[in-house]
């Protein structure tokens, strides 16, 4: 089977990297069919020669050659990703990406143009990277019900918080640091607002529901606010607090789609993953709860998700009904407000005694948390457990208390 790889920066290389060197690995894992790269499409030339020889700059070449049946889009974004992929499927060619925000924007379209055409559509590097994620929820979770998701889905907002709490840098100083070794981007917009991890999430979500979940459905708030005195405080209770993205099945057949911080027990396993390392709990209805644990990103583990997915279209040609979802529908996703959960809740009174005692007039079994050197005038505590919207209107009727942060409690 020839390939052609569309973009050839760090994951396309990676591909490449793998497809050339390791022939016998893939040769055994493709049930005997040679695998092997014909075009790299690419504006840019390349000082390898052997690379330089492949590179072609028209789509016409890749879609007119029968030899090739699986294209691997590792150009990123949406443009012209979308309409190469489109026109690769529509000519009967699979595809394998590791594109997130392709996936999670344009995923019913191409789910329907695959299924026309009877090409295969993958993805599993787009959340994850190397971690096989979407491969276990589609296939090796398959006698379960999939009832829900909990993870840390990006690894440089966790690379962040891991240095405020291990070692009580501030949030700038750990942003500054993630960049310093290329974790973060010169913008970390995406990482830090959580729009990264939304993208991500709304892929998990779409496999869970079944049908196609937007990530502009997916409530998301970033780490930007999280500061040291809060992870101070909660790590007096035993916790701490990450960037989580979590979707879960409601009884009306909602689902509960979220990016927060979190703040989250130690006993919890993913409390203890730290660093640029992601993780993800899946709850099945047979299974109970299993953790997928390893690299998110990185030129390697990305390239060998991808590759992965390539040996699954030549081994199993055309589109696979078991790896797939139905088209978005209105309604699918539960308000976020109408969740239940517990609110960390960190703020200023004007008159401490006083606020106390409000607290807990309207909050039922409430935790005051303490930490060293706080100001006489500071106040942080934990709500009981009820829907969020109850919660927050709670705190809004708080006479003389100001909440500076205000992060939900798993």
């Amino acid at each position: 089977m020839k390939i052609a790889i569309m973009g050839c920066g760090t994951v396309g290389t990676g591909v490449y990297e793998i497809i050339k060197n390791t022939p016998e690995m893939l040769l055994k894992g493709a049930h005997g069919e040679e695998i092997g790269v014909k075009y790299i499409l690419d504006i840019k030339s390349f000082d390898d020669p052997a690379k330089e020889a492949l590179r072609i700059t028209d789509l016409n070449l890749i879609l007119n050659d029968p030899e090739v049946g699986v294209v691997v889009e590792s150009m990123g974004g949406l443009k012209p990703a979308f309409s190469f992929c489109m026109q690769c499927l529509n000519a009967g060619k699979s595809v394998v990406t590791s594109n997130k925000l392709l996936v999670a924007e344009k995923g019913e379209e191409l789910f329907a143009a695959a299924k026309e055409h009877n090409a295969a559509f993958r993805f599993g590097a787009a959340v994850c990277g190397g971690v096989p994620v979407i491969r276990t929820m589609f296939y090796g979770l398959a006698a379960n019900e999939i009832t829900g998701f909990a993870g840390i889905l990006n690894g440089t907002s966790n690379f962040i918080l891991t240095k405020m709490i291990r070692e009580k840098m501030s949030n700038a100083a750990a942003l500054e640091l993630a960049q310093k070794n290329g974790y973060a981007e010169k913008d970390p917009t995406d990482d830090i607002e959580g729009f990264d991890a939304a993208r991500k999430t709304a892929i998990l979500a779409s496999i869970v529901s079944g049908r196609h979940i937007y990530p502009n459905e997916v409530h998301t708030e970033g780490i930007t606010a999280i500061s040291s005195e809060d992870v101070e405080y909660v790590s007096g209770v035993n916790a701490k607090i990450k960037l989580l993205g979590r979707g879960e099945k409601q009884p009306g057949g909602q689902i509960y789609v979220c990016v927060s911080p979190a703040v989250i027990g130690a006993d919890d396993m993913i409390s203890s993953v730290e660093g640029v390392y992601n993780a993800l709990k899946v709850y099945g209805s047979n299974i109970g709860q299993i953790m997928l644990y390893g690299p998110g990103a990185g030129k390697d583990a990305t390239a060998s998700a991808v590759v992965a997915d390539v040996i699954d279209c030549v081994r199993v040609p055309g589109f696979d009904t078991a790896y797939c979802w139905e088209n978005a529908v209105e309604n699918a996703v539960l308000p976020y407000e109408a969740y239940e959960t517990s609110l960390y809740v960190r703020g200023y009174a004007n008159d401490k005694k006083r606020a106390v005692a409000a607290i807990r007039e309207r909050f039922d079994d409430v935790c005051f948390l303490t930490r060293a050197n706080a100001p006489e005038n500071e106040l942080a505590f934990i709500t009981d457990k009820r829907p969020e919207r109850e919660l927050r209107a709670a705190l809004e009727e708080l006479d003389g208390f100001a909440a500076a942060n205000v992060i939900r409690k798993i």
